[in-house]
C-alpha cells in the first residue's frame, strides 16, 4: 500500500529544499514528502512515532537509506531528536495527517471500514490508552464532551447513551461493532450522507487516544524554536481544531517578532489533486520563515 502525500508540489516549492542542507521531517509517514525532499540534494531526520511504519522504512525505501536518518519518536521529543543527531533543521515540515498505512495496514481500528480492535494508537509501546478502553470505561457525560469537541459530531448525546447502554450487555471490542452501534444511534438521513456516519466518532476517538492537539501545540512551538533563523516551518493540518492551533500559535510567535508569515493565505489542494487523492480534500498548509 502506497502512501500519496498531500500537497507535495506546494511542500517543495516553499520549503525550497537546497543541497546539502537539514530538513526534519517530524511526521515521516509513508516517506513520499522525504524522497521529495532528498531529490532536491538535501538530507532529512525524520521521526515517526509508528514503530511498525518506522521499521518498515528502508525497507520501503532502499533508496534513501544514505540520505535520511529515521527516529522511531513521537514529533514533541524533537528538540532532543535534534540535538542527539547534531541537527540544526533548515527547513521543518509537519504532515498532521494519517498515513494511509495506517488504514489500511496497521489492524488497528482506524477505519471503519474493516473489521479491527478498536485500538488507534499510533505507538502500542508507549500509550496504555485505546479507542475501546474509552467507550467501555468513560461516562456518558466525557463521551459526548468527546465526541462534540473533537469530533463535532452533531448526535453525539445520541451515540453517547448508546455506547453506555450497549457496554451494559457487552463491551465493544471491534470497529464493526463500534459502526452498527453508531448507525443504530442516528437518523436514517444521516446514515446515507456522502460522509460516512461513523467518520466523526472515528475522528474524535483517535485524537483522544493519541493526544493529537496537545501534541501539536508542544511539537509546533518546539519546532519554532529549534528551526535555524531563515528557515521555514511547513504544517499542513487536516481537522478544524489541529488548523486553529497551528493558526492561532503562528499569530503569537508572528506578533513576537520570532517568525513571519510567508504568505498569509492557506494553502489548499487543487482540485485536479482532491479528485485523485480524495484523503487530500481537508488539508490546509500554512508557511511561515523564522526570523
Amino acid at each position: 500500500m502506497n502512501h500519496t502525500p498531500v500537497l507535495l508540489d506546494e511542500v517543495i516549492r516553499y520549503l525550497d529544499p537546497k543541497a546539502g542542507s537539514v530538513v526534519l521531517d517530524c511526521t515521516l509517514n509513508g516517506g513520499g514528502h522525504a524522497a521529495a525532499i532528498v531529490a532536491r540534494g538535501a538530507r532529512v531526520l525524520g521521526i515517526e512515532w509508528d514503530p511498525v511504519i518506522a521499521g518498515a522504512f528502508f525497507t520501503n525505501h532502499p533508496e534513501l537509506r544514505d540520505s535520511v536518518t529515521v527516529v522511531n519518536d513521537s514529533y514533541i521529543n524533537l528538540e532532543r531528536v535534534c540535538t542527539e543527531h547534531g541537527v540544526v533543521p533548515d527547513g521543518i515540515l509537519f504532515d498532521l495527517g494519517l498515513s494511509s498505512l495506517h488504514y489500511e495496514t496497521s489492524g488497528r481500528g482506524f477505519s471503519f471500514m474493516r473489521d479491527e480492535p478498536l485500538d488507534m494508537r499510533f505507538n502500542p509501546e508507549t500509550n496504555p490508552l485505546t479507542a475501546g478502553r474509552i467507550l467501555n470505561e468513560w461516562p456518558v457525560e466525557d463521551l459526548e464532551r468527546m465526541l462534540t469537541e473533537y469530533g463535532e459530531e452533531q448526535f453525539a448525546g445520541q451515540i453517547a447513551a448508546a455506547v453506555v447502554l450497549s457496554r451494559r450487555a457487552a463491551p465493544l471490542r471491534t470497529t464493526t461493532e463500534l459502526v452498527a452501534l453508531i448507525e443504530s444511534a442516528v437518523p436514517v438521513w444521516y446514515r446515507h450522507r456522502k460522509l460516512h456516519c461513523a467518520t466523526k466518532t472515528f475522528q474524535a476517538l483517535r485524537v483522544v487516544v493519541n493526544d493529537e492537539l496537545e501534541n501539536v501545540k508542544k511539537g509546533v512551538v518546539a519546532a519554532v524554536r529549534i528551526l535555524k533563523p531563515g528557515g521555514r516551518l511547513l504544517v499542513i493540518s487536516f481537522q478544524g481544531a489541529e488548523d486553529k492551533i497551528v493558526r492561532e500559535l503562528f499569530k503569537e510567535r508572528a506578533k513576537a517578532g520570532t517568525i513571519r508569515w510567508v504568505t498569509r493565505a492557506t494553502i489548499r489542494p487543487e482540485w485536479s489533486e482532491a479528485k485523485i487523492n480524495p484523503r487530500a480534500r481537508s488539508a490546509k498548509l500554512k508557511i511561515v520563515e523564522k526570523i
